[in-house]
């Protein structure tokens, strides 16, 4: 009898820790902030159809047509990983969630898209699905970081999620290339000499700390040469990494000259333990365009303006007066005022943001590029590309181009020149090397 009675104990036990675990691994899993904002964890798909939980699959339609942005789910032109969320935060206040998708030991990360979803909910508490065009495919788990921003500052969560991968198989591999490699575009020709992983950048994503993948880049050293001279004023603008794996990710590049050589440094990059990556950069003239090639336009008004409204234009539907207007190079171009933002902060690295419109897209290989932008006493305003949006209106469909701003105190108006003019681009298959 009390044998029995012992194992009666040891099985309830056993039962009560395997209910324990089972529940602390269905449990959801959720990120918690200093001001109580909170991400919870809702599931992850992969495909071209993307249906939030809780939507029984067999009333979504398999028309993409109908179903991108149907209120309940959304279609991608490829396939994509989706990662589901419900954001919840005081209403009181601005916030703006960006999302960062880790390898499990946390050497490289990417960020989202920039195609989120709010598909259900109110707007402080809604459910929302992020879109990834690159993830650590060969991983069978991998973790998502939250960073949170609102009211002038930002505070990245020290807990990641964790995800399954929903698709992980085999995969060929890639053969790098050794370096140096020379490629060549109609009259350019770039010879890469170096690509490193982990590099330091100038991003400052993770203020508390500085080793975190989100704050690191790929760098890449170059020599350019135009019909066979040194053209120092042709360097990269972007790139475009991929790997075997059907991972693809795109990046601004941050280049100093050194004589003939430039070195470039960018994000996104991929994760290193791939055999090689392919990296295509896009190079641009800097300057000395053909006067067909250039427009200048002075005394673009600063008003005031929110962060919210530059990132929701256009599809808010607010129009905005037109600053100045032409058609350059067959493009007909719009100038919108400058924006100084009332709801950033003094140590924000964007205190405004430019918008130019065009009313077509760009001839393809064709590239705008800002020459130069002042303040109405020359001085250099500080910019960078904030990259562009689409938005249709029957059927015209018009891009803006986004320019974030830099040290606008006490700034009234500015004087910019722009150009249009043809781009060069050069892929390498190549192995990225540690720092």
């Amino acid at each position: 009898m009390k044998k029995i009675i012992l194992w009666s104990v040891v099985s309830i036990l056993i039962a009560g820790i395997t209910a324990g675990s089972y529940w602390r691994l269905r449990r959801p899993q959720v990120i918690l902030f200093s001001d109580d904002s909170k991400v919870t964890l809702l599931g992850v798909d992969y495909g071209k159809i993307h249906v939030p939980p809780g939507v029984k699959p067999s009333a979504v339609s398999t028309n993409r047509a109908l179903l991108q942005r149907s209120g309940s789910s959304f279609a991608t032109t490829d396939d994509a990983l989706v990662v589901w969320v419900r954001q919840e935060y005081n209403s009181r206040q601005w916030h703006n969630f960006q999302y960062y998708l880790y390898d499990k030991a946390g050497t490289a990360c990417v960020g989202d898209s920039g195609m989120n979803y709010d598909i259900r909910g109110r707007q402080n508490n809604k459910i929302v699905g992020i879109e990834f065009s690159a993830f650590p495919r060969r991983q069978g788990q991998f973790l998502l970081g939250v960073q949170e921003n609102g009211n002038g500052s930002q505070e990245t969560a020290d807990h990641k999620l964790v995800i399954r991968n929903p698709v992980r198989k085999s995969f060929s591999q890639w053969t790098a290339e050794p370096l140096p490699a020379t490629k060549e575009d109609d009259d350019l020709s770039v010879t890469l000499t170096k690509l490193v992983f982990g590099a330091d950048t100038s991003y400052n994503r993770d203020q508390d700390n500085a080793d975190d993948a989100a704050n690191k880049g790929v760098q890449a050293v170059l020599q350019v040469q135009r019909n066979g001279k040194p053209a120092t004023n042709w360097q990269p603008v972007s790139v475009e990494t991929t790997d075997a794996t059907g991972n693809s990710v795109g990046g601004f590049c941050n280049t100093q000259q050194n004589g003939d050589e430039c070195t470039t440094t960018y994000q996104w990059g991929l994760w290193a333990d791939e055999p090689a990556w392919k990296v295509k950069f896009e190079f641009s003239q800097q300057s000395d365009f053909a006067g067909n090639e250039l427009w200048t336009v002075q005394n673009i008004p600063v008003q005031p303006g929110r962060q919210q409204d530059y990132y929701n234009y256009p599809r808010a539907g607010r129009a905005s007066a037109v600053v100045a207007e032409a058609d350059l190079n067959g493009v007909h171009l719009k100038i919108l005022p400058a924006k100084q933002f009332t709801d950033a902060g003094q140590n924000n690295y964007m205190q405004g943001g430019l918008m130019i419109q065009a009313d077509s897209a760009l001839p393809d290989g064709m590239r705008m590029t800002l020459v130069s932008l002042t303040d109405g006493q020359t001085n250099d305003v500080g910019y960078f590309d904030n990259g562009t949006m689409k938005s249709t209106t029957g059927a015209a469909t018009v891009t803006t181009y986004r320019y974030g701003l830099r040290d606008l105190a006490g700034t009234t108006n500015l004087n910019l020149t722009i150009a249009l003019h043809k781009s060069r681009f050069v892929e390498f298959t190549a192995k990225p090397a540690k720092p």
